[in-house]
Formats: C-alpha cells, structure tokens, sequence
C-alpha cells in the first residue's frame, strides 16, 4: 500500500481507500476450490462491489473467467456494461414500473422476475431476441419472489409466455448464518419448486439458492450454481464460518494524523464530553468521521492502527474528525499513517471486528465506506 499518497506519491491525501485484487483473486480461487468444478459462481457485485469499485472488482473477475455477475439495479448493470464488461448479468431486484423490458434487451441482462405484474408486462414483448428471466421463488425469507403457493398459476403464465428465455429459477436464504430445519425446509421448498418446473418441461439452465453462508453451511443448496457476496472481499458472513474457507480481506482505510495535542487530567473530549482524560494524554486528530462512513458508533470503542499499534478512540466521533490516544506511540506524529480498516506489521482490524464493535454486520460496514473517498486499486 502506499499510505495516503496519491497514486503518484506526490500528493498527500486526507483519505484513502485501498483496493487489493489480488487478495480479491485469492478469495475467488478459495471458493472455486471449496465449490469443485461442477457450480459456477455468479459473483455479486452490486452497491458498487460493496464498496470495492464494482467495475475494477468485475473486470478482474472477468479475467478469471466468473460465470455470471451479480447487481442490484438496472443502472449497475449499465455502468458495467459501458465499461466493457460482457460477462452475463443479472439484475436481481428486478425491473422497477418503470423500466421498460427493452432496456434489459438493449444491454444484454438477465432480469429477476418474483411478481405476476412483471409478468404481465413482459406478457406479448417483442424485442428482436428473447429476454432472459430468472424466476424467484420465494422459500421463506418474505421479499421478492413468487410464493409457493402461487406455483401453479406462475406456471400456467410461464409456459404461455412468448419472446422470453427462461434462463433460470433461484431463491434466497432467510437465515443462513447457521444450519437449521428452517433453512433446511427452505432447500427442500425450493428442490420441489424446481422439480414442478421440470414436470412442465421447464428446465432452467441455471438453479441458485445459495449466498455466500448457504453455500458453506448447505452444501446441497449449491445445485450448479451459487452467489457469493461478502467472501468474496474477504469477509465472513458469520463467525461461525471463519474455519470453512480463508479468507483475505480486501479493503484496506487509511487516513493521516492531522495534529497531536496533550491534554492534563480531567480534560473532556468532544461532543458531550463522554470522554474524560484519567491522566496527561496525547490526543492524535485523524481527518475522518461519520461523513466518510467512519461510525459515529464507534465513539470510545473503536481502535485504529498507528505503527502496527493498537490505538482507542476516545470521545465522540464528528463528522470530519476522529480523536485518538496516542499516550506512549511517540511515532504518532503529523503526517503520520493511521489504518482505520487493514493490517499493519502484524496487527489488523477488520470490518468483522467493527461491526461486532458497532452491533451491526460487516456488509454495512464496507458499503458505508463513502464513495466520495476515491478507491485505488492495486493490481
């Protein structure tokens, strides 16, 4: 990494946020290995690769050759697409009222289709060549997706319906932290939804259930396809999984010390004063706070890392600013580099770690990096 110098190393900067793709492709090739041969991976790439840079993150993996991408809206998709990325693409959220289906033929996507008012609007498009659909299936998590009980009429509308190629039937796990009948009745739910489509002779090309937990703790919810997420930045979707693959975080946050000053006992810091100095204490000012994404949560919890040391937070986090207690780290000077997220000689803090600080998960964590921190990817 180069600290918080710009890409030339002339310039330093406020904030920086690093993008290792390297450690992006050892995390690919770690869950290809776990997976085998036979399921491809449509890598889910959407809220801008969770904060990654979703066109960096997809060319690399289009280099090494992902099946299928991922993304949340239909303009993800295009800004992909304008990048030259043409790898398949699916649009899991599906098409808003008003998008129209032609938009989906015009940038060669797959849509996510889970109501009957899709349907009906896709119902007698003509668009030069079919629109690819992937139908959902809703097993129990209660969002988008056809309900089990609405089967036999999704059928009936599927196998009249003209100008579509039905690419492939998906679902979504509630809860797949952890292994349970729940979870397992959702497998089972969707194994019967896709043998029904097969009695009709619909047979989708493509059958995925499983994110990035499913696909660890049910393996028979892999069937020839799955969708990692957050494993593939390097996270793990649940403690419990930490064993089940290794993994190498991706992002890494730094930032500079501004200023250092040195206060005596009993001083209050910050908003509110909820932090009061027991002793003389070196306060180091970090140019980060709540509007770059940093949590305002973590006020007198969180840790940085200054010269591979771990360093606290005390008082409150601003918006702009971030106090920490350098008492005893004579390198804490100005100018100096602070690891709000990666590793430094040895020590590291993960996005894991924060959320578990905060009492959130660690996808909140990497897509609230803001998007005004510009991310530099190291290839």
């Amino acid at each position: 990494m180069k600290g918080t110098y710009s890409e030339d190393g002339t310039v330093r900067l406020r904030t920086s946020v690093w993008i290792d793709l390297r450690a992006l492709e050892e995390n690919y090739r770690a869950i290809g290995r776990l997976l085998g041969p036979q399921v491809g991976m449509m890598c889910v790439i959407k809220a801008d690769a969770y904060g990654h840079g979703a066109v960096e993150v997809g060319r690399r993996l289009e280099s090494l050759g992902a099946a299928y991408f991922g993304v949340a809206t239909i303009d993800e998709a295009k800004e992909l697409r304008e990048a030259g990325i043409r790898s398949p693409v699916l649009v899991l959220g599906g098409a808003m009222p008003w998008e129209g289906p032609e938009l989906f033929i015009e940038y060669d996507l797959a849509v996510a289709v889970g109501n009957f008012e899709l349907l009906d609007r896709i119902d007698g498009f003509r668009g030069g060549k079919p629109l690819k659909l992937h139908v959902k299936i809703d097993t129990g998590m209660g969002r988008l997706g056809f309900g089990t009980g609405e089967i036999p009429r999704l059928l009936s509308e599927l196998t009249r319906l003209q100008g579509v190629e039905i690419e492939g039937i998906m679902s979504h796990f509630s809860r797949s932290e952890r292994r349970d009948d729940y979870g397992l009745g959702q497998v089972a739910l969707f194994a019967e939804a896709v043998g029904r489509f097969k009695e009709k002779g619909i047979e989708p090309r493509l059958i995925h259930m499983a994110n990035s937990a499913g696909l660890c703790n049910y393996p028979e919810a892999r069937f020839n396809m799955v969708r990692p997420g957050i494993m593939l930045y390097g996270s793990y979707p649940g403690k419990a999984l930490c064993d089940a693959v290794e993994l190498t975080p991706v992002l890494t946050w730094t930032a500079s010390i501004s200023f250092v000053r040195t206060f005596p006992a009993g001083t209050a810091l910050s908003y509110g004063g909820t932090y009061v100095t027991e002793r003389d204490t070196r306060v180091a000012y970090v140019p980060v706070g709540y509007s770059h994404g940093y949590p305002r949560a973590l006020s007198n919890r969180g840790s940085v890392l200054i010269a591979g040391r771990r360093c606290g937070i005390v008082g409150a986090v601003c918006m702009d600013w971030s106090f920490v207690d350098v008492t005893g780290v004579p390198e804490a000077v100005p100018g100096q580099e602070v690891v709000l997220l990666g590793s430094a000689k040895g020590a590291k803090i993960t996005a894991d770690e924060i959320a578990g600080d905060v009492g959130t998960i660690p996808y909140e964590i990497l897509c609230g990096v803001s998007k005004h921190i510009k991310r530099r990817h190291v290839h």
